[in-house]
């Protein structure tokens, strides 16, 4: 684990961060402020910090709920005919800047909302038999993770088209496709483990637990014991079964069976 803390740190030394405010701040506390409640087991969820809105991919019923001010807003999915239903709603993912990306794995398309649940596009998938995850990497692509195939297809967010593909020989099964400008992690619930590629594929490291990446490129790990980042001595011990966990900005957001719970990342003063 170390020597994979050591070659993350020394490829956003060599300049593969995901920010331009230079070296990574490093993380001193992970701060629990919020925890929501459902009615129904959560499968996947977002925070928003500039919306304040929370989004729930509420298991069984393939619906997601828009949550703000500790009231749900709006709610998009199930069967229709409407832009806001899906033949089967699959996974999403989250924009910087508050719009959600939502795959229907059996129509094989993505479509664009905005905050406030209204579709705003959406794109084809080419050349792809099943897909079941999804993950945003910068601003002009994103990536489908192909249960068929058992590889990742990189696509051109705006013309649709496909970039290319890895990880076939590298991956079985993935529970959670996690993306950003430098790093694709895909994860595996049954194996605890997860699979680290550079953006463009090339396969890096496997390590055990949930990874994700903070705006300074500081990997944050989790497993059914703790929260921890990699790259500074920040620890949190975590009770319950730990379901997907997502970052946007300073602020994690992780399941637990019917609740997400909501962590603030808090920095080191920069001397």
């Amino acid at each position: 684990m170390r020597n994979i803390a050591f070659l993350l740190l020394l490829l956003t030394l060599l300049g593969c961060s995901a920010s331009k405010k230079g070296l990574p701040m490093e993380i001193s506390t992970f701060t629990l402020y919020e925890t929501v409640s459902f009615e129904k087991t959560v499968q996947k969820a977002y925070y928003h910090p500039g919306t304040k809105t929370l989004y729930a991919l509420l298991a069984g019923n393939q619906e997601i709920e828009f949550w703000r001010d500790g009231k749900r807003q709006n709610t998009i999915g199930g069967m229709g005919s409407l832009s806001t239903n899906f033949r089967s709603l699959a996974d999403f993912a989250m924009a910087q800047d508050g719009n959600i990306f939502v795959l229907d794995s059996v129509a094989k398309i993505v479509k664009k909302f905005n905050p406030d649940g209204k579709m705003i596009g959406e794109m084809e998938l080419s050349y792809v038999q099943q897909p079941t995850k999804m993950a945003l990497g910068n601003n002009q692509n994103i990536f489908i993770y192909d249960a068929a195939g058992s590889e990742i297809i990189a696509y051109d967010l705006l013309e649709g088209s496909e970039l290319y593909r890895f990880g076939k020989f590298e991956l079985s099964h993935v529970d959670m496709l996690y993306a950003n400008k430098d790093y694709v992690v895909a994860y595996d619930n049954n194996k605890a483990e997860n699979t680290l590629f550079s953006s463009l594929g090339q396969k890096i490291a496997v390590d055990s637990g949930q990874l994700v990446y903070d705006t300074y490129n500081n990997a944050i790990g989790l497993n059914n014991e703790s929260l921890i980042s990699k790259m500074s001595a920040a620890w949190l011990p975590m009770t319950g079964e730990m379901g997907l966990m997502t970052i946007c900005g300073d602020t994690i957001a992780i399941v637990v069976g019917k609740q997400v719970r909501l962590l603030k990342l808090d920095y080191a003063e920069v001397l």
